[in-house]
C-alpha cells in the first residue's frame, strides 16, 4: 500500500460545519441537499466569478467537483425563527485555496437566504470537522491523517474482523448499468469505486501522476472469506431542476451493510470513502456513510 500512502498523504481536504440561525419562520424541503447546493451556487457566483466556474463550471469528461455540500440528517419541514441549523462543505486539493472566496459567499448567503421563502439567517459558527474531533477554525488534513487515526493507533486487529457502514445519506450508485435499490453492492464493488473516486478527484485537484495511479490499481486489497449482511431500503429524493423545469428522481439506498471475515485489508479505502463520499450526486451530499468497526 505504498502508493496508496504516497497519495494520501498528498490529499489535504477542509471539511468544515457552518451552522446557522433563522430570521424568522420558514419552511424547507425535507431534503436539502439540493436546496443547498444551489443557493451556495449563486452566493458563489457573486462573490467570485473565478471561485463559481471552478465548483460549478462544465469541466472535462469524469471531471469531479472539489467539494461536497452535506445536508444534516434532519428532515423535517417546519423551522421556527431562532432556531439553529447546520451543513457541511468540504473541499479538496488545490479547492482548499477558495476558503477565503467561500467566507464572502457565506455572507452574501446570509441576505440571499434559503428556500422558496428565501429566509434569511445569520451564521453564528463555522468549524473544522477533523478525523478525531470538531476544533473552531479552519484546519486542513490529510486522507493519510484520516487512515492512520483509525488504523495505526490500533493493535487489535485479527485475521477476521467486523465492519459495517451506516448510510448517513442516500448511497447513489449504478451496478450493471441499474440504480441499486435493493440489496447492498459488493464489498469488493464499493472499493473499487472508492479508488476509482479517490484517483480522479486526485488527477485534477491535488497531483496528476499516471504512474502512481497506476501502482495503486494494481494494490488491489487481498480480501479472504467473510459474510455479508444488509438491511437496506430505497430512499426516493426528488431533486427540481431549473435547467430540465421538472422534478428528477435523486434517491438512493439507506440502512446499513456489514462484512465480516477476512476484510481488514479494505479498510483504508472504506476510510478514504469515508471522507470522499460514494456513488453519484455527492457534491449534493449523497453517498455519505459512517465506517463501524
Amino acid at each position: 500500500m505504498n502508493a496508496l500512502r504516497q497519495l494520501t498523504q498528498q490529499f489535504s481536504l477542509l471539511k468544515l460545519r457552518v451552522t446557522i440561525q433563522f430570521k424568522q419562520d420558514t419552511v424547507l424541503p425535507a431534503f436539502k441537499g439540493s436546496m443547498l447546493h444551489g443557493w451556495f451556487g449563486h452566493a458563489l457566483k457573486q462573490a467570485d466569478e473565478h471561485a463559481f466556474f471552478v465548483c460549478y463550471g462544465e469541466h472535462g469528461n469524469q471531471q469531479p467537483k472539489p467539494y461536497i455540500i452535506t445536508p444534516n440528517g434532519d428532515h423535517k419541514t417546519q423551522w421556527h425563527k431562532h432556531e439553529l441549523f447546520d451543513f457541511e462543505i468540504t473541499l479538496f486539493g488545490s479547492a482548499i485555496e477558495l476558503v477565503d472566496t467561500l467566507f464572502i459567499a457565506l455572507k452574501i448567503g446570509e441576505n440571499m437566504g434559503f428556500g422558496n421563502r428565501r429566509t434569511p439567517f445569520s451564521v453564528v459558527s463555522i468549524s473544522s470537522i477533523l478525523p478525531t474531533h470538531q476544533q473552531t477554525g479552519i484546519h486542513p488534513f490529510t486522507l493519510f491523517d484520516a487512515i492512520s487515526s483509525q488504523i495505526e493507533s490500533r493493535q487489535d486487529f485479527s485475521i477476521n474482523h467486523e465492519i459495517a457502514l451506516q448510510l448517513v445519506t442516500p448511497l447513489r450508485m449504478k451496478h450493471q448499468g441499474d440504480i441499486i435499490k435493493k440489496s447492498a453492492p459488493p464489498l469488493e464493488f464499493i472499493l473499487k469505486q472508492i479508488e476509482r473516486r479517490l484517483i480522479l478527484l486526485s488527477q485534477y485537484w491535488v497531483d496528476d501522476n499516471a504512474t502512481l495511479f497506476e501502482q495503486i490499481r494494481q494494490q488491489t486489497p487481498c480480501l479472504g472469506a467473510f459474510e455479508s449482511n444488509a438491511h437496506c431500503y430505497f430512499e426516493d429524493w426528488l431533486r427540481y431542476s431549473h435547467k430540465a423545469e421538472k422534478n428528477l428522481p435523486f434517491g438512493g439506498l439507506k440502512g446499513q451493510f456489514s462484512f465480516c471475515g477476512e476484510v481488514t485489508e479494505s479498510l483504508p479505502l472504506l476510510i478514504i470513502g469515508e471522507q470522499l463520499h460514494v456513488g453519484g450526486k455527492t457534491t449534493f451530499g449523497l453517498g455519505k456513510y459512517q465506517l463501524i468497526q
